[in-house]
């Protein structure tokens, strides 16, 4: 199947499509990150399908949290499954927890269905965390693996903008039936998709990786030129294969002082990624705005807010290079941390104390600002820097580490927040998140070397 765009260079047509294809169930997965704000709140009404009634703040902290319990489990599971039977098959497979997730949340009818249908949701985004980008980067050639490497976060946020929209306008019920087609027409177009070369080199499947490598290249026996680029591109895979197998990583290769180092900003940048009010806004949108005092509707106010999110993170994919990681990074830390001020400034004040004045713009403007400069750089460049930064010997490993860190940061950040507003406030939490974004800019400006450009082969 060779695909023909007339606006994209022939030789990266496939890798565009089947890096859309692969991103287009980070969509799917994308609903189901977003669905908590929309339905939690309906959850807590009287309205709410559970036999049990309105749900409490613990409950929603617990629906709100499996998803990253769940995300835990599969990082290491789905990187070991990879390795042994490809990352194709693996992808195909999470559209089954897809399924689940969606099919658990039409038929529950008590609180510990949706605590299973969101850990089986983790499950999913865990995979396709450890899996798509990796797929993506080894189908793509250099000039375009960063313009590729943007759909994966960007189909994330296009899937929380569009279940904010469809869980506000549309049934409970019906939700599910508006995804399953989706997830049905990625499955069957994944069938088509060849394995990754690198893959079948590793098996020792020349052929085949010969075959995937001239399907990713757009290449056909006809084109003499074309045909022996690729021979020579196969043969370089090969031979960075084979010397990835010199490298052995030890504990001692982790206390060097250059792996101490970039081990410790690597940890600090998925701390501050989950901390720094974006999982938690997302997660709860229509229950923060709300919180608040917002004079916009909760769930038209998060359609805003999602939309803003999609628009940031596009951006950054177009000027990363331009500007570097460290000065967007700091625009990120310092933005996030005065919106976020501002936010809980104005809720103290609203909650204290009695004014005239129409201030009720003032939550949904520091909100979605807030977003906006986290988009810059908090949620969409930490990976990216992780892989640039540490030495290659114990780069994957940094990477699986700070991986499983980030999830369970955002486990515990997510199970806290619902009762720690119950028992401090909501503007008191917005303050705890402003100040990790404020005290963080220290780090990236005085710790945190420039990582643009810097080849990933160095160490």
């Amino acid at each position: 199947m060779i695909i023909k765009i007339p606006w994209i260079a022939p030789s990266t047509q496939n890798q565009y499509f089947a890096s859309i294809l692969v991103s287009s169930l980070a969509v799917i997965h994308g609903c189901a990150i977003g669905w908590t704000s929309p339905i939690i709140p309906y959850l807590k009404s009287e309205d709410t399908h559970l036999n049990a009634g309105p749900i409490t703040p613990q409950q929603a902290s617990w629906i709100g949290a499996c998803l990253s319990l769940g995300a835990v489990f599969s990082i290491v599971i789905t990187g070991i499954a990879a390795d042994y039977f490809g990352k194709k098959v693996c992808l195909i497979a999470l559209s089954i927890p897809a399924v689940l997730f969606w099919t658990l949340t039409y038929v529950s009818t008590n609180v510990f269905h949706l605590y299973a249908a969101r850990t089986v949701a983790g499950f999913c985004g865990g995979g396709q965390l450890r899996i798509v980008p990796l797929f993506i980067g080894e189908l793509a050639e250099s000039n375009v693996r960063g313009k590729l490497g943007a759909f994966f976060p960007l189909g994330l946020n296009l899937g929380i903008f569009l279940i904010f929209v469809i869980g506000t306008y549309i049934d409970y019920f019906i939700i599910p039936f508006v995804i399953f087609p989706f997830i049905v027409a990625y499955f069957v177009l994944m069938l088509f998709l060849p394995e990754t070369p690198q893959y079948y080199l590793k098996k020792q499947k020349e052929e085949e990786a010969l075959k995937s490598l001239k399907y990713y290249r757009n290449c056909n026996d006809k084109d003499s030129q074309n045909l022996e680029n690729v021979q020579n591109e196969l043969s370089a895979l090969k031979k960075n294969i084979q010397s990835q197998g010199k490298f052995e990583v030890n504990l001692k290769d982790f206390v060097e002082k250059k792996s101490r180092r970039g081990l410790f900003i690597s940890i600090f940048l998925v701390f501050i990624g989950a901390f720094s009010g974006n999982f938690t806004i997302l997660t709860y949108t229509a229950d923060i705005v709300k919180s608040a005092g917002s004079s916009f509707k909760p769930n038209e106010a998060a359609m805003i807010i999602a939309g803003v999110q999609f628009i940031g993170i596009y951006i950054t994919s177009l000027y990363v290079d331009k500007f570097g990681r460290k000065v967007l990074m700091s625009i990120s830390c310092v933005g996030s941390g005065l919106f976020l001020m501002l936010l809980a400034t104005y809720s103290y004040v609203d909650t204290n104390y009695e004014y005239e004045g129409n201030l009720g713009w003032i939550p949904i403007f520091s909100l979605s600002m807030t977003i906006l400069m986290n988009a810059f750089g908090i949620c969409s460049l930490p990976f990216m820097i992780v892989t640039e930064l540490v030495p290659q010997k114990i780069r994957e490993a940094t990477v699986m580490i700070c991986m499983m860190l980030i999830t369970l940061f955002a486990f515990i950040n997510l199970k806290v927040y619902p009762p720690l507003v119950e028992s401090i406030s909501f503007y008191s939490c917005m303050y705890i998140y402003g100040g990790f974004c404020l005290l963080a800019t220290f780090v990236i400006v005085f710790v945190m070397p420039e990582t643009k450009g810097k080849n990933l082969f160095q160490n």
